[in-house]
């Protein structure tokens, strides 16, 4: 795995853990589908970073 590969899968990780705590305290549902939608494109961004 690379640099890139790795930051990618991080972000990911981080957007994931801040909608699901954004989730679990209540905020809005449009900011939470945000947070959401941006670990799911980074994470997106890894798997095909990693496939090249």
């Amino acid at each position: 795995m690379d640099t890139l590969t790795l930051l990618c899968l991080l972000l990911a990780v981080a957007l994931g853990a801040a909608a699901w705590q954004a989730w679990r305290i209540g905020n809005e549902r449009r900011d939470v589908t945000l947070l959401g939608v941006g670990g799911g494109v980074s994470a997106a961004g890894a798997a095909l970073s990693f496939l090249l």
